[in-house]
């Protein structure tokens, strides 16, 4: 179905040689007049006598610092790669990521975040932030000593073991130091201590060093006093040995060494 005498579509091409063209409003007529506006076809926009512009193509804008060429980047260079050796071997995705082909900015903005990252995994201080930030303290610092010891509630080390250390509150006991040992994943120092109950029988206590004050490594054969809170039970690990051993656990805030 042809197109009406007069009508026209802005976004149609369509040229129609055989009829004049209004410079203004681009209708095609055959009249000397254009029907829509009324203005008279000039000499140049007459059927026969009109050339007709070509319409320039719009280019498409390119990003900045882009030459429009297909680069295709090696799949050790890809961000997924690059980011997973980062956090497996910092150094090595230091050096992936230097050597591929992205912008220089975001080559010394992830050098110092890998950077960052080595230091406080390798150092042990993201550890200890995590632990500053979302870790509570396991002994109640905001006593004074004099204060905390008065809290305290005294016991015998078969008393404080039949509870498994899970009845919460304050306690102080006399014991003696068996070896220095370690729990998994956790940079406190521990010690196996030993008490005895009424019948001579020996009663293993783990005495975990939360020490305020007076901090003091304690040697196999010391006789301590000690005053902290109850933590449950813990497992520990003989690092001479490779054994281990569970019993009740008292987070030490302060101790004495009974001479």
């Amino acid at each position: 179905m042809g197109r009406m005498l007069g009508a026209f579509d802005p976004d149609d091409e369509l040229d129609r040689p055989d009829l004049n063209k209004c410079p203004d409003c681009g209708c095609y007529f055959a009249s000397d007049e254009c029907p829509l506006c009324g203005k008279t076809c000039p000499p140049e926009m007459r059927a026969g006598a009109r050339v007709e512009q070509k319409k320039k193509k719009k280019k498409r804008q390119r990003p900045s610092g882009s030459t429009g060429r297909v680069t295709f980047i090696p799949w050790y260079h890809s961000w997924w790669f690059i980011l997973i050796m980062t956090l497996w071997m910092p150094l090595v995705g230091i050096i992936l990521f230097f050597t591929s082909p992205y912008p220089k900015k975001w080559k010394i903005i992830l050098s110092v975040v890998a950077a960052a990252y080595m230091l406080l995994v390798y150092t042990g201080l993201g550890s200890l932030l995590i632990r500053q930030i979302f870790e509570e303290d396991p002994v109640n610092s905001k006593l004074s000593r004099e204060a905390y010891m008065e809290t305290c509630r005294e016991v015998d080390a078969e008393a404080f073991y039949r509870s498994a250390g899970s009845e919460e509150g304050y306690y102080t006991m006399t014991l003696t130091v068996t070896r220095r040992v370690r729990q998994e994943y956790n940079d406190r120092t521990y010690y196996l201590c030993t008490g005895t109950d009424g019948d001579g029988r020996t009663i293993t206590i783990i005495i975990r060093d939360c020490l305020l004050a007076d901090h003091v490594n304690f040697l196999p054969g010391d006789c301590i006093t000690v005053w902290g809170e109850a933590a449950g039970e813990e497992t520990v690990y003989n690092e001479d040995t490779y054994d281990s051993c569970t019993a009740p656990c008292l987070n030490m805030a302060y101790a004495e060494i009974k001479k």
